[in-house]
């Protein structure tokens, strides 16, 4: 079955699903309208259970038409066995955004969502608005985490909408969550998309860039017409979609293609920029954000130039003073406890240097990598060893591209399987297998689940002391307790030699 087919075949089964809920919200209605009518009603909900049942037959014959790939018809048969999620999406959450009027902010894309979400979340906070978030960390209300765990989708968004005096609502929307259960709003205030890269290809019958960029665009498509629409014009995929939406659009770029829209946020020579048709204006010097990293992680620059983009296309009802937005860039990620866990945190362990990362995917390795080699020059490190996972429902390709980016960067290696929740059906020794398969002779220097301790001590007889031990995806670590070692370390800033000469 090629691609096409397999898209097809999950557009035919979202249509299936609609059909079952929307016969359970006849009958269920239906159900209602007798208790209030009486005879008369008990045949309409027999007229209604008819047509509900005619949708219902629909869903039989679809089984036996994939039974020719047990892998699509693996994960069709999921999607059925959420129909209770996506009703719950559909109807419940989408009622409850209703009910609740709260405006949302809804952020998808590949990378850079949740620390998009924390600083619209931020400066909004800032402002004094009542502000209920959901990330792929949790659930926020007002600054306060109620919730543990991945809550990027509808429940994330329905914990949110119990905030108390909430406001408005900062989604971050997640790709799976999306294309299985939708989005959990019928539209948007604002809807972000801040990039289409290479991860997550093969799920849910998305095989290229193409197709991905489509099942993003749902957020433009949903967001609201008098509101905005913020898009990264470096990428062509995204800044495509001002095709489909038909809110007004902002753009943001790092990139120098300013020049290619009216309204929008850019850098250039190391400052913030903001423009409005020929009005160009400049608020601050990248520099002057600690979670750039002297202006060296730009993808942290685009980060927040979404973020204001955002706070931009909302002005209207929640305007948000500059003053504000400024102090919430200046202070953003100023301490460790601002990160998502495990991004970017520089701590010394028991005499060496070791720092955690949040490298997801093959383009995450790519932008990371000048900033780890910075690093590793300033500390005087002479060798960096990695450890290294991945998550298990990939295609091969993409762990071999993981690989070869493990492999320019590191002088050794540790493979490990990640925790179990995120082998999602993969035989660990298949995912050392694949992560192994672009290493050099001789870098692979174990492929057993050890301790920090004893990853450092196998370490320091492979290669003595000098060294700079870099936990490539530190929150996949089977046995490394984030909160616990940050309690024992000591987390240190990023040497000032790492963050002269900005780019």
């Amino acid at each position: 079955m090629d691609a096409s087919a397999v898209n097809s075949v999950f557009i035919t089964t979202s249509n299936k699903l609609g059909a079952f809920e929307s016969g359970i919200v006849v009958v269920w209605g239906g159900a209602m309208f007798s208790v209030v009518v009486g005879g008369v009603g008990t045949l309409i909900v027999v007229a209604l259970a008819a047509v509900a049942w005619t949708q219902l037959r629909r869903l039989g014959p679809l089984h036996k038409t994939l039974s020719m790939d047990r892998n699509i018809l693996h994960q069709v048969r999921a999607r059925l066995h959420h129909w209770k999620l996506r009703f719950e999406a559909r109807y419940v959450v989408r009622t409850g955004v209703w009910v609740r009027r709260a405006p949302v902010i809804a952020v998808t894309g590949t990378n850079g969502k949740t620390t998009t979400v924390h600083l619209i979340d931020r400066m909004l906070r800032a402002a004094g608005y009542k502000v209920g978030t959901c990330t792929t960390y949790g659930v926020y209300q007002n600054g306060v985490r109620v919730a543990v765990g991945d809550r990027a989708g509808h429940r994330g968004i329905w914990r949110a909408l119990h905030c108390p005096g909430l406001q408005v609502v900062v989604a971050e929307v997640g790709r799976g969550g999306m294309l299985c259960y939708g989005p959990g709003f019928s539209t948007c205030r604002v809807g972000v998309v801040t990039n289409v890269l290479a991860d997550h290809l093969g799920l849910e019958g998305v095989w290229t860039l193409d197709q991905m960029a489509e099942a993003k665009s749902e957020i433009a498509r949903r967001t609201h017409p008098s509101g905005a629409v913020v898009l990264n014009a470096d990428d062509p995929r995204v800044a495509a979609m001002t095709m489909v939406s038909r809110a007004s659009p902002i753009f943001f770029t790092v990139a120098g293609r300013e020049n290619e829209f009216d309204r929008g946020w850019f850098l250039r020579d190391g400052w913030l920029w903001r423009k409005d048709d020929a009005r160009e204006g400049r608020l601050l010097p990248a520099t002057e954000m600690p979670m750039t990293f002297g202006g060296h992680q730009r993808y942290n620059i685009a980060n927040a130039l979404a973020a204001l983009a955002a706070i931009e296309g909302i002005s209207d009802t929640f305007p948000v003073p500059r003053q504000a937005q400024l102090t919430v860039l200046r202070e953003y990620e100023r301490d460790y406890r601002d990160y998502p866990v495990g991004r970017f945190i520089l701590a010394r362990f028991r005499g060496h240097y070791v720092l955690l990362l949040h490298c997801k995917n093959p383009d995450a390795y790519r932008l990371e990598a000048p900033m780890i080699r910075r690093v590793q020059e300033a500390l005087g490190c002479r060798y960096l060893v990695g450890v290294a996972s991945s998550v298990g429902n990939r295609e091969e390709d993409y762990h071999r591209s993981v690989s070869e980016e493990i492999a320019g960067l590191s002088d050794g290696v540790f493979l490990r399987p990640p925790v179990a929740k995120y082998l999602r059906g993969m035989a660990p020794e298949e995912m050392m297998r694949r992560l192994s398969s672009g290493l050099k002779p001789g870098q692979l220097l174990s492929v057993e689940s050890l301790t920090m301790v004893e990853t450092i001590e196998r370490t320091k007889q492979r290669f003595g002391e000098s060294f700079l031990l870099a936990y490539f995806v530190a929150s996949y670590d089977p046995l490394l307790k984030l909160n616990e070692f940050l309690l024992e370390a000591e987390v240190v800033p990023v040497p000032t030699a790492a963050l002269e000469g900005a780019p």
